[in-house]
Order: structure tokens, then sequence, then C-alpha cells
């Protein structure tokens, strides 16, 4: 069904998500789900893409990054949280700019970039 080039892809990704997620594991991290959905729109400067949820008849933003729920999370208790997911951002299109990918974005309570660094290393 896939030529063997687009399998290697596809293969190839699946073997970095599960060493990052391994890896946040070692290191006590937990992995969380945050709204894809938001009444507004925050976590980066990007243009947001709207929608509208018509049972609701309630505007709604998707996603720009999991940043506000992942320190929500923190400042709740859960030191160390990160969540592989997509984001959407409402603007140009070229070779370094997407409208719709993925990231893993993580957060430690008590950290300075120095940790960062090191887990990042």
């Amino acid at each position: 069904m896939v030529n063997s080039e687009v399998r290697f892809i596809f293969d190839t990704r699946a073997k970095i998500v599960e060493y990052i997620r391994s890896s946040l594991k070692n290191l006590d991290f937990m992995e969380v789900e945050t709204p894809m959905l938001n009444t507004v729109a925050g976590g980066a400067a990007a243009r947001p893409f709207v929608t509208h949820h018509n049972d609701l008849d309630m505007r709604l933003f998707m996603r720009i990054s999991p940043e506000l729920y992942l320190k929500k999370l923190v400042v709740g208790g859960h030191d160390c949280v990160y969540e592989i997911g997509k984001q959407f951002r409402n603007e140009g299109i070229d070779l370094t700019h997407n409208l719709k990918f993925t990231t893993c974005e993580f957060y430690m309570a008590y950290a300075d970039y120095y940790d960062l660094m090191e887990i990042t290393a």
C-alpha cells in the first residue's frame, strides 16, 4: 500500500516518539492530554484557527500550544508533565511553517535552564 521510503518515514517517526516517551517516563514525567479546542486563544503569539460549536452555539479556537494547561498542572502539584500532540497555527506556509504540526512540550517544577539542557542533550 505504501512505498518503502514512506514506510521508512512512518517507522522512524514511531520509533522517535516511543524513545521520547520512554526517556521522559524514566525521568518520572507524566504524559497528559490537554484540550484541543479552547474558548480563548492562548499559549503562543500565533494566529489561531477559529471554529464554531453548533450545539453549544459557541466560538472556539484550535489550540496553538498546550503551554498554559501544562503550567497549570505543574502549579497544581504535578511536578513533571509533558504532552506530545498537534498544534494548529493560522499563519504563513513555507519550508519552515506548517499549519499543523506535532510537538513535545514538557514542564518540570523547580528546574532551571541547566536542567532542561541536560534533559534535551
